[in-house]
């Protein structure tokens, strides 16, 4: 049975709390953006079937790779293996944010808690993909690592309230400075009043993260137009800006939630 996708607009209105966070290095990141869990086709009688229920060989290899994930994720804030053999294989990765540190367990923390997560929402899945707001896991039983996807996750925009457009057109020109700048899987441009920050997993070649950042930001211009802060995740790189023109001060923002859409099977 094939996935069907549904995209579900969440609405939320802040009235008498705001949410603050810091751009750079904000304090929870395990916001759920995005979740997908592949489900194989299942027969009734078919062996098929049994191959990824939980206790099988399949789940256990899916637990050991989840498992030296978080373990890397204490050094590197990007990894993937693969495990298993003989129709039992699973491939999978991590991805952090690069202004995560490792030395503060930061990243590994994020990882931990989407370890978790896959495990409890995608039990008996052929694979599962799971974006938070500091790191990105995902893991399939087929190869994926080094392939471009530009296939849209999570999008999140701000309020064009109070917006400064001066301050605007500056983020608007620090944000093509940094998805422009080439052969870095990490880019951030920091200046008066704005941020921004490009990044691609660590399996993609230059190119492919160039117009992988090019697409991104191509749709955050779309779908977040005029708005002073925003952010959008495809498969394989995002682009995130902010602009304190909008609210806020230093490096911490007043975030007013208008709307989040995150993409579920």
């Amino acid at each position: 049975m094939s996935p069907i996708n549904t995209i579900i607009a969440i609405s939320v209105v802040i009235a008498a709390a705001s949410l603050i966070r810091n751009f750079s290095s904000p304090s929870d990141n395990t916001f759920l953006y995005y979740h997908h869990c592949t489900q194989p086709n299942y027969f009734r009688g078919s062996s098929f079937c049994s191959k990824y229920l939980p206790g099988s060989s399949y789940d256990s290899n899916v637990n050991s790779l989840l498992t030296s994930l978080v373990n890397s994720a204490n050094i590197f804030t990007y990894d993937h293996f693969t495990v298993g053999t003989y129709g039992k294989t699973v491939h999978g990765m991590h991805h952090c944010r690069s202004d995560l540190s490792t030395r503060s367990d930061d990243c590994a923390r994020c990882v931990a808690q989407a370890a978790r997560i896959l495990q409890s929402l995608c039990g008996g899945a052929s694979g599962g993909a799971l974006l938070l707001e500091g790191c990105f896991v995902e893991y399939k039983n087929t190869k994926f690592l080094g392939v471009a996807n530009k296939t849209l996750l999570a999008r999140i925009c701000g309020t064009p309230w109070g917006y400064s457009p001066d301050e605007l057109t500056k983020t608007s020109k620090m944000v093509s400075f940094v998805v422009d700048a080439d052969s870095v899987p990490y880019r951030a441009s920091i200046g008066e009043g704005a941020q921004a920050v490009a990044q691609c997993t660590g399996d993609l070649s230059a190119s492919d993260c160039n117009d992988c950042l090019k697409e991104a930001n191509k749709q955050l211009k779309s779908l977040c137009g005029i708005t002073a802060w925003g952010e959008v995740h495809l498969a394989k790189c995002y682009v995130r800006y902010w602009s304190r023109g909008a609210t806020g001060h230093g490096n911490a923002l007043l975030f007013y939630l208008n709307q989040i859409d995150i993409m579920l099977p």
